[in-house]
């Protein structure tokens, strides 16, 4: 995996995945889900299902290496930033880069995990984006996408 992904890459996976996987391994989908969004990929329940049954051994059981084969794959199909822009500039009608608050409000209570409006109200105020009138998609990306501190 060495040739996909580089060495800090690879070390920020071995230290998330030891972190949760304390024997060296992990047995259960809902492990793989926590250690893929800790280090930031958004994969589905049904990701998840598919790569337990595709990689794990006989036992039931996700080692590092097995680990890196499903980041591998996953890296390949997801692309979170690009989707979110996409989806955004989709909604900019007259393509001036800036779509109105009040639609990505309604997108984000209406449209797949739905959101709460306290939760848009926290995810506004803390990136830093109005609450009304016009923001910048790619500011609003931007914003959304950066990792949070954990200190």
């Amino acid at each position: 995996m060495a040739r996909f992904f580089s060495e800090a890459k690879i070390e920020e996976f071995k230290e998330c995945f030891n972190f949760h996987a304390r024997l060296d391994y992990i047995t259960r989908e809902g492990d793989l889900s926590i250690i893929m969004r800790s280090l930031g990929y958004s994969p589905t329940r049904e990701e998840i299902a598919s790569y337990y049954a595709k990689y794990a051994t006989s036992d039931g059981r996700i080692d590092f290496a097995i680990f890196l084969d499903i980041m591998h794959s996953h890296s390949r199909v997801e692309n979170c930033q690009k989707e979110l822009l996409d989806a955004l500039m989709a909604q900019d009608r007259n393509h001036t880069g800036y779509v109105n608050a009040a639609d990505i409000r309604h997108i984000l209570t209406n449209t797949g995990e739905h959101l709460s409006r306290n939760e848009v109200d926290t995810l506004f105020r803390e990136s830093g984006i109005p609450t009304s009138g016009q923001v910048k998609i790619t500011d609003f990306v931007q914003s959304v996408m950066t990792p949070s501190p954990d200190y």
